[in-house]
């Protein structure tokens, strides 16, 4: 149940964008805020953000969405 929970959480915050989530202006805006950086280590603005970047930041930080997404299934 939990994790159907999460899935519709992670579904709505991707919008329209399911197929293509690096596509997204609140999840590039996100992970702005958060701090990704591409691969020299160099802070990216929200427009510079790739799919290589959104990948990278999702398997460096899939602790941590992982239990973002299971908090945020409980609001």
């Amino acid at each position: 149940m939990v994790l159907f929970r999460m899935l519709r959480v992670a579904l709505r915050l991707g919008g329209l964008n399911l197929l293509t989530p690096w596509r997204s202006p609140l999840l590039r805006w996100r992970l702005e805020t958060y701090g990704v950086r591409d691969a020299g280590g160099r802070l990216l603005h929200a427009d510079q953000i790739t799919p290589l970047d959104f990948l990278r930041f999702l398997l460096t930080h899939r602790g941590a969405l992982a239990r973002f997404l299971r908090w945020a299934a409980t609001l």
